[in-house]
């Protein structure tokens, strides 16, 4: 959503991002701040954030990409992923989670937050008003259904998908009324399960994950296989962290830091751990959809 408000830019309103509720949780050290862990020496010097000492990130619930945590932290493997990334950097990890995914993408281009995080691809469209890390890994889209549907079987049935999934526009204009946007995943998949839709667009990775806290009797996961009506399905799309296109400096570090965590194996670890095929984490030279 893959996942992206993602309608290429999967963003709503920026105004969604005001209010931002900020909540904090430790990242270098063990300690309570990370600035005070005067034996940490951050991969790069110099680097500026919103607030100094702290990386503050939008967030929201995609598992498995991003678990929000009663604690105010952030997990998955996003989440797990920028931790490492923080701690490389000497920087507490502050969660900012009002607006759900609809703000991730406004907060960072309105410098609310130092990146966002949420299964955003690489695309064309968001190189102009974000700066793109290089990718983290592949996350293949798929259709969700209890009929074994394909990409190819949508026509006529009842569809849906999450507000900002790239291929929305794509879809509604191949299906018309029978395409319905919803906000959030437990609607969705509520509506799914309870033969109000007949299939779901979604990251595949994000559906397999949900299933096996939450299944639903006879669903499957087929990955989209390119379909003319929806030229977003022609390539599989590459995750990224966005941060802001004025703060260059931090988005360059992110991606050395991302590429070292890549060569140590981390990521394979982090893909591992929250049952992902770590093939994922070579995601290739950098794409854009």
């Amino acid at each position: 959503m893959s996942r992206t408000p993602r309608v290429l830019v999967r963003a709503l309103s920026a105004g969604t991002a005001a209010g931002l509720l900020a909540i904090s949780l430790a990242a270098c050290g063990g300690t309570d701040s990370a600035s005070s862990n005067s034996s940490c020496k951050p991969a790069h010097d110099g680097l500026k954030t919103l607030t100094q000492g702290q990386l503050t990130v939008a967030s929201y619930d995609y598992a498995p990409a991003t678990t929000l945590t009663p604690d105010g932290g952030v997990t998955g493997t996003e989440g797990d992923l920028i931790g490492e990334i923080a701690k490389l950097e000497c920087l507490q990890v502050t969660v900012s989670s009002s607006g759900g995914a609809g703000a991730v993408i406004p907060s960072v281009q309105s410098k609310r937050v130092d990146i966002g995080s949420g299964d955003w691809l690489r695309t064309k469209a968001r190189s102009s008003i974000v700066y793109m890390s290089t990718p983290l890994w592949n996350d293949p889209q798929a259709i969700i259904s209890t009929k074994g549907l394909t990409s190819d079987d949508l026509a006529g049935k009842k569809v849906g998908s999450v507000a900002g999934n790239l291929y929305n526009n794509s879809l509604q204009t191949w299906l018309g009324d029978n395409f319905k946007i919803y906000q959030d995943d437990e609607s969705i998949y509520a509506d799914l399960k309870a033969g109000r839709i007949d299939a779901i667009v979604a990251s595949a990775a994000s559906a397999k994950g949900r299933f096996k806290t939450a299944p639903i009797d006879g669903a499957k996961v087929i990955d989209v296989k390119p379909n003319p009506h929806v030229p977003e399905f022609a390539s599989v799309g590459q995750v990224m962290l966005p941060s802001s296109l004025d703060n260059q400096a931090l988005g360059k570090a992110i991606d050395e830091d991302i590429r070292k965590l890549r060569q140590d194996g981390t990521i394979k670890k982090i893909l591992e751990k929250y049952g992902l095929d770590p093939a994922v984490g070579e995601p290739g030279a950098p794409s854009e959809l």
